[in-house]
């Protein structure tokens, strides 16, 4: 099973920044402007996702003192994204913003200071932190300090307090709270132990978006643990949550929910074939669909380099459903060689145009990525 989970240190990858001193006048918009100038450009409003001209917007924002801009900094700082790492930068921003005593502000410096401590002050005083937010009712604050708790990382271990921590959090659906309260329940840990319990509470963290959960309730059928015994069952759950004997199930082949199923019969064929090769960005589309249907990875190499052809010609005039099919085949490295920046950037310029799905699959891409491979996808998708 997996051990007690902490969050991600500071935040997962979010986006790239690179400020340009200068470029916007402090006072040329006002500090609400330059947040919704930032959001847009987070968002993909604006045009594709740029987190380079996010930061340089907050960069403004955070001049007049907005919170919000500061800690937003912190995480661009945090992570290095479009420029040079520099936590003990980051560091700075998320306590100036932390100091105006928004509980999420103060909880992301507290992670942030967990993530980068050498020494036990510094870890008492992100301990010290989470408790300032956990007792406002902070699930993820309560969570973190459960898990110091029981470590005794920066304070006196005492299961005891880090259980009572996790019950809190897990009454408020806290996936990670829900996981570890498990553990306990199956170790019989600061608990009497429990399988049934343990399952149940897997389930809940599992059902709460957990692959960690995914991966402990798997190893209960996998044994019979509080369950019955049921290894088909278990090894699914392995391949859901992406680990211990497989990959994690891929969902369908993207198609346009907008369009009817394409025909498969001779007429079918040749009027679709006419109008592809014609230029029709939906023929293509769907003929490029066709040939990789139902499973890409089958598809003979010619089908599938025939099939990136079509898709390239419907993506560049514009077609965002291609966008996203030939993204797939980019980031699988399917009948063309894998590139995931490539993949990104038409997966950023689909999600612009409001493409059903790009935004998820984008996002999904972007936290496997190194931090200047988003930067280079950001920068390809603006052009």
């Amino acid at each position: 099973m997996t051990r007690l989970r902490r969050p991600v240190p500071a935040v997962a990858v979010l986006f790239g920044l690179a400020v340009l001193a200068g470029t916007v006048p402090a006072d040329a918009e006002t500090t609400e402007q330059a947040m919704a100038r930032a959001m847009a450009h987070i968002e993909g409003t604006a045009g594709p996702v740029s987190y380079a001209r996010a930061a340089e917007a907050f960069e403004v924002a955070a001049g007049a003192g907005d919170a919000d801009a500061q800690n937003w900094l912190g995480r661009l700082l945090f992570e290095g994204l479009g420029v040079e790492r520099d936590p003990a930068a980051a560091l700075e921003r998320f306590a100036a913003a932390a100091s105006q005593g928004r509980p999420d502000h103060v909880y992301d410096y507290a992670r942030a200071l967990e993530a980068t401590a050498v020494d036990d002050a510094a870890l008492g005083h992100a301990a010290r932190l989470y408790r300032q937010v956990a007792d406002t009712g902070h699930a993820e604050a309560q969570a973190s300090l459960g898990v110091m708790l029981y470590e005794g990382r920066g304070v006196a271990p005492d299961p005891d307090a880090a259980r009572a921590l996790f019950e809190r959090a897990a009454e408020a659906g806290n996936a990670r709270a829900l996981n570890n309260l498990g553990l306990l329940y199956a170790r019989g840990d600061a608990v009497a132990q429990d399988h049934a319990r343990a399952a149940d509470l897997f389930a809940a963290a599992a059902e709460a978006g957990s692959p960690d959960a995914l991966r402990n309730l798997g190893v209960m059928y996998e044994n019979g643990f509080g369950v019955p015994l049921d290894e088909a069952l278990a090894h699914r759950l392995y391949r859901e949550a992406g680990g211990k004997g497989g990959q994690a199930e891929t969902d369908p082949l993207p198609y346009d929910p907008r369009l009817a199923p394409p025909g498969t019969g001779p007429e079918d064929v040749r009027r679709r074939d006419r109008a592809a090769e014609a230029g029709d960005p939906v023929a293509a589309f769907q003929r490029a669909w066709l040939a990789l249907s139902p499973d890409p990875d089958a598809a003979a190499p010619t089908a599938a380099a025939e099939a990136r052809a079509d898709l390239a010609r419907a993506a560049d005039a514009g077609y965002p459903p291609a966008m996203i099919l030939l993204a797939v085949l980019l980031e699988d490295g399917i009948g063309v060689p894998q590139d995931w920046v490539a993949a990104q950037a038409w997966l950023l310029r689909a999600a612009a145009a409001g493409a059903e799905g790009a935004d998820a699959r984008a996002a999904a891409l972007e936290a496997r990525m190194t931090p200047a491979q988003i930067a280079s996808a950001q920068d390809r998708a603006a052009r």
